[in-house]
């Protein structure tokens, strides 16, 4: 059997890289995992640290690379870090896992993600993008301030809540210094914090964060609160609520047309679930990420996890690239659906004429 050969884009964490920006990165266990689990698919696999460099050595490999599997947060490059990989994937007619360019910048930019979800009837918290300087309209107290184009929580600490104007402008101020944006100021959200996962049209089962139950009772899911609060973490049986929850969370995936899979962030407040934002490359780590929490409550192991992944991409792929996967997803395929043998199942859902399937229990 032919073998696929794939090229594993990601930004890889180094010893010395401390502070915020680098907690996107790989860590060395993610690392290792990935790599078994692709190898593990009868795939030859490279791994490219992404760099300034990135675009050369895709380019060198072109005509080599069957798959680009894709979870890179880019540099400095802002609200287009995160579509750097896929626009030149693109560019280089290189098949690659996950969302489009246009997706990853507007994902990036949380206030047009917000707003084209709103469109499609996705509630989401009141908003002003504000800089230092700028008044304050129509929204009430207590607000939550926080970098409008930044992910894995950076930006965000304890003292993003905040009550009344001097907290607010202090807020506004400390993150244009620090990173030369605008804050998205939204209306605090008081309820649970709950997080929904996609693989193609799977829909895993719903986190709930009960931020009663952590430590110390934090208001925010700041880097901090990640860190402690996998043991509070519960999940969600599929009742009436929950599946009205994954209807919502499917009505904002497709809003932002995202591909092969999805994890977003949700907040409840009187009954009512809001949009938060989309992590659109969900960390993939093999014991602690969201994504893997979500699929272990559904019988679904971290490498068939990423065979899933990598199924539902080359699935859509096959069509535009019959030559490439011709006679090299045989063991793939297997594998996917041996996943879904053993993955618990508890019903479907319809979506605009598509159809869903719930993993987890009833």
């Amino acid at each position: 059997m032919n073998k696929l050969n794939i090229a594993y884009t990601c930004n890889v964490r180094k010893s010395d890289m401390d502070g915020e920006r680098y907690g996107e990165f790989e860590s060395p266990a993610t690392i290792e995992a990935v790599i078994a689990a692709l190898e593990r698919l009868g795939a030859n696999v490279e791994l490219i640290d992404v760099g300034s460099d990135i675009y050369h050595q895709l380019e060198k490999r072109k005509n080599h690379i069957d798959l680009v599997f894709n979870n890179a947060e880019g540099l400095d490059e802002k609200e287009l870090r995160e579509a750097i990989v896929p626009f030149f994937c693109e560019y280089l007619s290189i098949p690659y896992t996950g969302s489009s360019p246009k997706t990853f910048i507007n994902k990036m930019d949380k206030a047009t993600a917000k707003r084209i979800v709103a469109y499609d009837g996705v509630p989401t918290a009141r908003f002003q993008l504000m800089v230092p300087g700028e008044q304050l309209k129509d929204l009430s107290f207590p607000l939550m301030v926080k970098p409008y184009s930044e992910g894995t929580s950076i930006g965000i600490s304890q003292k993003s809540k905040v009550h009344d104007l001097l907290e607010l402008n202090d807020a506004i101020e400390a993150i244009y210094t620090q990173f030369n944006q605008p804050a998205l100021v939204e209306e605090f959200l008081p309820g649970n914090e709950y997080t929904i996962g996609l693989i193609g049209n799977y829909v895993l089962p719903i986190l709930e964060i009960d931020f009663a139950k952590i430590p110390g009772q934090p208001q925010v899911r700041d880097p901090h609160v990640k860190d402690i609060e996998n043991p509070y973490i519960s999940h969600l049986s599929w009742t009436e609520k929950a599946q009205s929850f994954a209807k919502l969370a499917i009505a904002a995936h497709e809003a932002l047309e995202v591909r092969d899979y999805n994890r977003m962030d949700f907040r409840e407040r009187d009954g009512q679930l809001y949009f938060l934002e989309a992590n659109v490359i969900p960390g993939i780590h093999p014991t602690e990420a969201d994504l893997t929490n979500m699929c272990r409550h559904a019988n679904i192991a971290h490498n068939d996890m990423v065979a899933l992944i990598v199924n539902t991409a080359v699935q859509r792929l096959s069509p535009l690239y019959p030559e490439r996967f011709k006679g090299k997803t045989l063991l793939l395929e297997e594998l996917a659906d041996s996943a879904m043998e053993q993955a618990t199942i508890a019903g479907t859902i319809i979506h605009r004429d598509r159809q869903y399937t719930l993993l987890g229990k009833q």
